[in-house]
């Protein structure tokens, strides 16, 4: 029995990964790492969705709640993310992170991947993941000649723009393409710029666009998140991946078996 540690755990994305970890057979939420404020009101919190109830401990005590688990899964806020490493690395605990806009991520994450497993993703997924890879593929294949823009929209409470899912689409054809990526559109020349365009509106859980525009035609390729569910049986899945995997960083694609490492 796979035992997770939510950090977050009480918010709607916390809540959603437990309902899918309770239809999950083999694994199960051990403890929830929370606000003080959170922690103080459900010291004991009853899951009562999916094929068991248990009760789970909250507390605000990082160690406390990391120690009872076998991976820490964090959909939290970037303000406590250098204390989940921190707890990550010192109790030497896989990590599946999906937390975005944090400065610097990857060089935060590296001391803890030369002890332990860790999935970094900004999406979990797979129809986002699988519009990763087809945008490499366009990507590979488009002329000069061609405009680039992303749109992105998300719940009004989101707190970072664009989407780390954003960045990704734009980061992956800058790679390919050696174009420069602007969440300012106005700022970049339509001829060599990929333009972030961020909505913040209702409880739209997730809605990424990405166009090219060519001579006569545009392409449009489209992911519409109708629920967190579809986040929260990528995470479960990153979590048992990072139980077995070998020390290192890994994104999604490693955790569906394309390939072992991120680049």
């Amino acid at each position: 029995m796979l035992k997770l540690c939510l950090v977050g755990g009480l918010g709607r994305m916390g809540k959603t990964i437990a309902g899918a970890v309770q239809q999950t057979e083999d694994a199960m939420i051990s403890s929830v790492w929370e606000h003080p404020e959170i922690a103080a009101e459900k010291p004991n919190y009853k899951l009562e969705t999916g094929y068991s109830k248990n009760e789970v401990v909250v507390t605000a005590q990082g160690v406390d709640a990391a120690s009872l688990a076998d991976v820490i899964v964090d959909f939290s806020t970037s303000e406590i993310f250098d204390q989940i490493v921190e707890v990550a690395a010192n109790l030497e605990k896989p990590l599946v992170t999906g937390t975005t806009g944090i400065e610097a991520k990857a060089q935060k994450l590296e001391a803890l991947a030369s002890k332990v497993a860790v999935v970094d993703a900004p999406n979990m997924a797979l129809g986002v993941n699988l519009l990763f890879a087809i945008t490499e593929m366009i990507g590979r294949s488009l002329p000069a000649a061609c405009d680039i823009e992303i749109v992105e929209a998300h719940h009004r409470t989101k707190r970072d723009a664009p989407s780390g899912t954003a960045l990704r689409i734009a980061n992956i054809l800058s790679d390919i393409m050696g174009r420069d990526v602007s969440m300012e559109p106005h700022r970049l020349s339509r001829s060599d710029g990929i333009r972030i365009h961020s909505l913040r509106m209702g409880a739209v859980p997730g809605i990424h666009s990405v166009y090219f525009a060519l001579e006569g035609e545009v392409l449009e390729i489209k992911h519409t998140a109708l629920s967190r569910s579809c986040f929260a049986a990528g995470a479960v899945r990153a979590a048992f991946f990072v139980s077995e995997a070998p020390p290192g960083i890994y994104d999604m694609k490693a955790v569906l078996g394309i390939k072992r490492r991120r680049d």
